[in-house]
């Protein structure tokens, strides 16, 4: 009797996230409702297109005017069980399966029970990129969720880990190349075993694409070295919240000069994320990795910024990081949240004639996010840092 009415608090509590994920699904995005239940997931719906195609033996990269598919071929397989759905079933399926994969991640973080609950619910209404990801049927929380399981220190469900740690991110990078700056890090912070898997991971997947869908995968890496990522118009977007948007809206082109930036970020998280995890602060090393990634990346729409939920969580948790900083990053988290930029006007290139303030509002949280990289990459290297290193 015990076990049946802890199965059903369980259950529960459980429940009540995955119902304000169905709320968010069907009311996030315009044309969306809530009853009849009819969400408008326009992501899941290229990512079923996708799956579609593949089962047809079309060409996923032929998107005949629609909303593309962009991704490694690799993606498209995963793409194929929610091709077989009806379009409600599948968007049910996804939204409940981004709910425990968000959940999984607040558990890492060392939360249980009804606190868990709490904190998934809250996530799931009130944190932007987690609400949009939501009601786009996107893929971002996966891709955070597995570098999170994959390498964030923290309870875990299994006692021993069933594959190396690595193979998540790996797996991850062949969906979507940004999870590779985690991998790097780990490498880079003497992790060396993490960071080969995770490079064998991305091999191995890839490689099983060339094998399923040759024809896709060639057209993909070689429309990627061409220099095609698939949405180079859509740079200067209001949402695009990475450095070479920033650049593009400040100059008006996406230049050499803004690509030159998007790499020196890149050099300065993986540096900020190695002196961080040999200070000891292994959790926020991670997050502040998952954090370059984007910055970095030609586009990371709003909704990309799930790392927001770990950065936020280990942010209030380590206290002992510097007050500056870790005050500096919780007000950047609930910039992130609040997402004031998404006011604004935008599209037609309207970015391109803001006022001065509309620049500072859309471009403010891409440059409060690069001087937290560089903080901590001060203050790993700094007194600080060799007081913690000191100490382990």
């Amino acid at each position: 009797m015990e076990q049946v009415r802890r199965g059903a608090a369980w259950l529960g509590l459980a429940l009540i996230p995955v119902l304000a994920a169905l709320y968010v699904g069907g009311t996030q995005i315009a044309g969306g409702s809530l009853w009849p239940w009819q969400p408008n997931m326009i992501d899941l719906q290229v990512y079923q297109r996708a799956g579609q195609i593949l089962l047809s033996g079309g060409d996923i990269y032929a998107s005949g005017g629609e909303l593309p598919w962009i991704y490694p071929a690799f993606g498209a397989l995963l793409t194929i069980p929610f091709a077989v759905l009806p379009a409600g079933a599948a968007a049910a399926a996804w939204l409940v399966l981004c709910t425990a994969a968000l959940g999984a991640m607040l558990y890492r973080l060392g939360y249980t029970g009804w606190v868990l609950s709490l904190l998934t619910t809250l996530a799931v209404l009130f944190v932007q990129p987690v609400r949009d990801t939501l009601g786009f049927g996107q893929l971002g929380i996966f891709l955070v969720a597995a570098a999170v399981l994959d390498s964030m220190p923290g309870p875990r469900l299994l006692r021993r880990r069933v594959l190396p740690e690595g193979w998540l991110v790996g797996i991850a990078t062949a969906v979507k190349l940004t999870p590779a700056v985690v991998a790097a890090y780990n490498f880079f912070a003497g992790r060396r075993k993490p960071g080969v898997v995770a490079f064998l991971g991305f091999l191995a997947a890839t490689a099983v694409a060339f094998v399923v869908v040759p024809s896709a995968s060639l057209t993909y890496w070689q429309k990627l070295l061409s220099g095609d990522s698939g949405l180079n118009s859509g740079i200067v977007y209001a949402t695009n919240q990475s450095v070479l948007g920033v650049w593009n809206r400040l100059t008006g082109e996406p230049s050499r000069g803004g690509l030159v930036l998007s790499v020196l970020v890149v050099v300065l998280g993986v540096v900020a994320a190695v002196g961080m995890h040999r200070a000891g602060q292994v959790g926020y090393a991670l997050t502040l990795a998952g954090l370059t990634s984007l910055l970095a990346s030609p586009i990371s729409w709003s909704h990309h910024y799930v790392w927001v939920v770990p950065l936020g969580i280990v942010l209030w948790q380590r206290r002992e990081l510097p007050g500056v900083l870790r005050w500096t990053g919780l007000g950047y988290v609930a910039w992130l949240v609040v997402a004031p930029f998404m006011w604004l006007p935008r599209g037609d290139n309207i970015e391109l004639s803001y006022a001065p303030w509309q620049q500072a509002v859309d471009n403010l949280g891409v440059v409060v996010g690069v001087l937290l990289l560089a903080g901590s990459a001060v203050a790993a290297l700094g007194s600080w840092g060799r007081q913690r290193r000191a100490r382990s």
